[in-house]
Formats: C-alpha cells, structure tokens, sequence
C-alpha cells in the first residue's frame, strides 16, 4: 500500500497543477502518471467502495451514468463517478485520487469499449450495463463483431453474482446474455426501437423491461411508459430523442438493484439536466443555440432524426468534423450517417439554409453535406470552430444546431468557458 500511498500524491500534485496552470480539470494525467507507480492503483483504492456499477457502450455511457447518479445522490447514497468522461483506465484512476481519502457507497464508471476489457475486472462491478454497440472509431475498436467477443470473453471471468445489464433491441449486445452463466436483465422499447446496423427482431417480446408509449414534446420534454417488475410507471425527461429513453432504462434498472424505486427514479429523473454537449441548450449572442454530440454513424442518424423533426425556417447548423485520437481518425463513417434527412424535412424544403463546415477535417464535410443534396453556395467552410461559432451566431434570425465530434466539443466548450457562457466541463456535475 504504500506504492498506493505515493501515487496518490503523485496524482493529487499533478492534479493541482494542471487546474491553477489552466491545462484542463485534472480528469486523466493524474491517473495516467500515479498508474505508472502503481499499476493496481483502481483494484486498491475500489476495495472500500461498497458497490461498483460499471456502464459500457458506443453511445450514451455518459447520460446514463449521470441519470444514475443523480438517482442515487437524490436517495442519499453516497457516490462518485468519472463525471468528466474521462473513461479510459487513468480517467477513472484519476477520480479515484481526486476523491481519495472519502467515504463512498457507490461507484459509477463509465468505460471506454475496449478498456472494458481490463479496467472492469478491477472494479470488481456488482453491476454491469452494456447500452449498445455501433460501428464507431474503426482505427481503434475493430469492427462491432470483435468488439462484442472482446466483451463476451471477459464476461467469462467475472463472478456470477454480478448483475448484468443489457439492451436487448440492439443484436450485438443482445447476444451478451449468453456469455454470462449469473444473472442478465435485458430491456428495450415496444416500439419505436433505435435503428442500429443490426437490430434483434427475435428478442422482442422477451425483455424484462420495456418502455411503451414514447410522447416527444418538441425539445422540452419526453414521456414514457415504463412496465417493470409487474408495474407501469410513467416517466418524464427533460431530454429528446429515442436513445435517451434507452439510457433511462439502464439507470432505472441499475436503481432498482440498489434497492431504490422505479417510481422514485422516475420522480428524480425529472430533474436531470443534460451533459455538457449531450443535448445542451445555451445562448450565445442572443441567439437559442442547441449542442449535440456526434461521433458515428448511428448516433448521428438518431441525432439528425429528432433535430430535423423541429427544424423551422431561418434555423442554421453549424458541424464540426475532427480526426484526433479520441475523435477516430479515420473519419469515412458520415458516409454513412444520413446527412439527407435535413433536405428531406417538411419544414425546410422550401428553402436552402445556411449549413457551416468546421473542424479539421471540414473540407470532407463539404464535400458530404453537398452530396447530401446541398447547393455549394449554402455551405460555409471555416476549418477554425472559433471563427465558424462567430459568423453562425451573427445571424439574427432562427436558432443554431451545433453537431461536434468528440474534441471538437472539447474546443467548443473551453471557448463558451473563456466568453463566460459557460463553465468548464471539469466544472460541472
């Protein structure tokens, strides 16, 4: 323990360094650094958390740790989480240093697809959610088919008192309760169901959970019935979209297991706000502006279905397109995504609105959205987000849609900070 001892500090250092330097919020060098004087930094400093819920998947890890945790905080249970999303393995060492010394009753972990593999055995998780698995960062992960295997095999290993938790609608993780001899909760939708590369027609009908009755109220609101342990409660978000309904789930499931009420989920629920860039509603320059992170073909789909469903005349869109590391560099995947969804809607056909192309890699934007069926004269191409955010929220008229890639949200949020819209992310719950 005493390695253990001494990477804290390390970590705790560099930590404090790198938030009065301004070099970011401390969320993954001072794990990265402590990890490399103690190896089994996550395994120790875990052993005195009394639960451990791990939370896996290509989209929504995020929201649904956030749904969860909030639940649990509003009941008293004292938590910690990598609430930055900072999720490979120095993301959660470094949450772990920053709350060392405290009490906690619960761990909440969102992880990387592939640090799953060697991170959650650590953790030692009484639970475990797997959201779904889409194409997504194919430089990194593989394809989806490896990626399921991956987790398949270190199921295997893990003792069969744990809980899993799986989405039962999407074929990939569907396929997960197979590689598990303990017990699995599946759930999924009744209709409406998210549309991924492969969606399991065979499971229908065999979910413990399901939501039924989904009621979008344009950007506001989303209501649902949901049928658990032999009761319909109705439940209400302050998010839009499918896929949020599908994260609700988890957290409520997760809930139940720690002894906490579908009808008191569904209660907190109600007051859980967004994630900084998981549909976020600011305004910059008088202007209603809208963010949404997008990062593969699915999730963007699913992003553009509900955004295009609202679009009024005079809206404009701003994406913004990068291949860093985190990003995946190997950006071919908005080939995929349905881009001609926005041409198609009812409301804007008529017109030919302004659409921006930022980012690194916003000439291949362009080139996309104008085959999407864009004239060339309506797209703006200003590779700097800084210089793209100024001209879109100039104009005085209609709302702003902002649809970044992974740092380029990053870039997006640290120029909100500096302007004052907007606080750090480190900064937020």
């Amino acid at each position: 323990m005493i390695s253990t001892t001494l990477a804290v500090l390390l970590g705790k250092a560099i930590g404090a360094s790198t938030k009065k330097l301004n070099l970011g919020g401390g969320s993954a060098a001072p794990g990265l650094y402590a990890l490399k004087l103690d190896p089994n930094l996550i395994l120790n400093l875990t052993k005195s958390i009394q639960t451990n819920i791990v939370i896996t998947g290509t989209n929504g890890k995020t929201t649904t740790a956030r749904m969860l945790a909030h639940i649990a905080q509003k009941s008293g249970i004292k938590t910690i989480r990598n609430h930055t999303g900072s999720n490979l393995e120095r993301g959660i060492a470094s949450t772990l240093i920053s709350g060392f010394g405290k009490k906690y009753e619960l761990g909440i972990w969102e992880l990387d697809e592939a640090a799953f593999n060697t991170v959650a055995p650590k953790l030692n998780p009484k639970i475990i959610v797997f959201l779904n698995a889409f194409r997504d960062q194919l430089d990194r992960y593989g394809e989806v088919d490896a990626v399921v295997e991956n987790w398949c095999q270190t199921l295997k290993t893990l003792k069969r008192d744990t809980l899993v938790v799986v989405n039962g609608d999407d074929a990939n993780t569907a396929k997960l309760k197979a590689c598990f001899g303990g017990k699995v909760v599946m759930f999924g939708l009744e209709k409406n169901k998210l549309k991924g590369e492969k969606t399991s027609q065979k499971i229908n009908g065999k979910v413990d959970i399901k939501a039924k009755n989904l009621k979008q109220n344009k950007f506001d609101t989303l209501c649902f019935n949901l049928d658990i342990k032999k009761q319909s409660v109705l439940a209400k978000l302050n998010f839009s979209g499918t896929y949020n309904v599908y994260n609700a789930l988890a957290a409520i499931i997760s809930a139940s297991y720690l002894n906490i009420s579908p009808q008191i989920s569904v209660k907190y629920l109600q007051d859980v706000t967004p994630a900084f860039g998981r549909f976020e509603k600011l305004t910059i320059n008088s202007k209603v502006c809208f963010i949404f992170l997008i990062k593969n073909p699915t999730g963007a789909t699913e992003v553009f279905k509900t955004v295009s469903s609202q679009l009024k005349e005079k809206d404009s869109l701003l994406i913004a397109l990068n291949d860093n590391l985190a990003d995946g560099t190997d950006v071919s995947w908005i080939w995929d995504a349905n881009f001609e969804i926005f041409r198609n809607s009812s409301r804007v056909q008529s017109r030919e609105y302004t659409i921006y192309a930022s980012g690194s890699r916003a000439q291949d934007l362009a080139v996309r959205i104008k085959y999407a069926g864009f004239k060339p004269e309506a797209i703006t191409v200003e590779n700097e987000l800084n210089k793209a955010l100024q001209q879109a929220a100039r104009e005085k008229k209609g709302r702003l849609f902002i649809f970044p890639t992974y740092t380029a949200m990053l870039r997006l949020q640290k120029i909100l900070a500096k302007s004052g819209i907007k606080k750090h992310y480190w900064e937020e719950d």
